[in-house]
């Protein structure tokens, strides 16, 4: 027999063989798409994905790819204009799973230094994130890079050490939501010119949402982060955002907070300065041109 004709008939096995494993992925994104339209429905789903089985399952099949369970996918990815988008967080959880060294040398708001190596690699990868390089791509105008240039430096650095050490594995993740966001246009703010009368609406009791503590009291956890806390001209505008966009329940508008800046929080006195900029600028674009509150969204764990 020829080696034309082995190769042919070596050729032809594999043929099977690829159609069993499309037929298995298949099965699986239909497994994927029955769970997911399960828990879309509770109070357990990232709200981005409250009544979108398709996103969620999304969600699911690619964070199986790496290794994480369909509960850790929908928290390890954003969703993104219908797409799931994993977090840079994500792309670290991945290195480390595999196995791989990875070292911050050097984390300030105007540098960050990483790096990084395979198991049983002998030299290290380093990547370098500055202040003047987000500068020269224009990103140092972006809100949150405004806000929290650290963790943004951070972010960037671990995408791209991830896509240089572990590219097999993150093949098919793409790009980080934080990479994505920064392409994304700023929201632009228009002011409505018409003048629309509106019944007053009723007065709710002022909520509570820091628990009693001595004005001057530091909060452990943002001191311990090195962090500058909340400000009391942020804690006001806070609380009457919550007020006017119908939030007047203490536990639903922590649960809503926390769902905002990702991070569980017991009082708004937890919040740091730049934590406290994010769900006040999150919660403003909420509004419509008109100055109008959509329904709120459910709460997690309460009836709002």
């Amino acid at each position: 027999m020829t080696e034309i004709a082995l190769r042919g008939e070596s050729s032809a096995a594999l043929i099977p063989d690829a159609a069993a494993g499309l037929v298995e992925w298949a099965q699986a994104a239909h497994a994927a798409h029955t769970l997911a339209s399960s828990l879309v429905k509770t109070s357990f789903v990232p709200v981005a994905y409250k009544g979108r089985p398709d996103e969620a399952a999304a969600a699911i099949l690619a964070g199986s790819e790496v290794g994480l369970s369909p509960m850790a996918s929908l928290r390890a990815f954003d969703n993104i204009q219908g797409t799931a988008t994993p977090k840079a967080i994500t792309i670290r959880a991945v290195m480390l799973r595999l196995g791989c060294e990875v070292e911050v040398e050097e984390s300030t708001s105007v540098r960050c230094i990483m790096r990084g190596r395979r198991t049983r690699d002998v030299n290290w990868t380093t990547v370098e994130w500055t202040i003047d390089r987000a500068r020269k791509m224009g990103l140092d105008k972006k809100q949150q890079w405004q806000s929290q240039p650290g963790a943004m430096l951070i972010a960037r650095a671990t995408s791209e050490l991830g896509r240089l050490i572990a590219a097999d594995a993150l093949l098919g993740l793409g790009y980080t939501a934080e990479e994505v966001a920064d392409d994304q246009p700023e929201p632009t703010r228009t002011v409505a010119r018409k003048t629309v009368q509106r019944a007053p609406k009723p007065v709710a009791p002022e909520p509570e949402f820091d628990e009693p503590a001595p004005a001057q009291e530091p909060v452990k956890a943002t001191a311990e982060r090195g962090e500058a806390g909340i400000t009391d001209a942020q804690s006001r505008k806070l609380h009457a955002l919550l007020r006017e966009c119908g939030i007047t329940d203490r536990d639903a508008g922590l649960a809503y907070i926390s769902q905002l800046i990702d991070r569980e929080i017991g009082s708004t006195k937890e919040l740091s300065k730049a934590e406290a900029s994010k769900a006040i600028d999150q919660i403003e674009t909420e509004k419509d041109p008109a100055g109008e509150w959509p329904e709120p969204a459910p709460i997690p764990g309460t009836d709002q």
